[in-house]
């Protein structure tokens, strides 16, 4: 079989837009990614605060 002559990928004006509308949503899902992670990471600080306080407060019960 004689090779075939590729022709040359050529993006078209509506094919950039798409690009970079899915390149946009991807940077978007990324921070509201990091949003998220952050607000589950202070989420879990704030509980573990309200256990060790309320731990605190039964060891103070207990031993008084």
């Amino acid at each position: 079989m004689p090779p075939t002559k590729e022709s040359p990928v050529i993006m078209s004006n509506s094919g950039f837009r798409g690009y970079r509308t899915m390149s946009q949503h991807l940077n978007d899902l990324k921070r509201e990614n990091f949003s998220l992670k952050l607000r589950i990471y202070f989420l879990e600080e704030k509980i573990q605060q309200k256990f060790e306080e309320s731990s605190d407060d039964v060891h103070r019960r207990v031993s008084h």
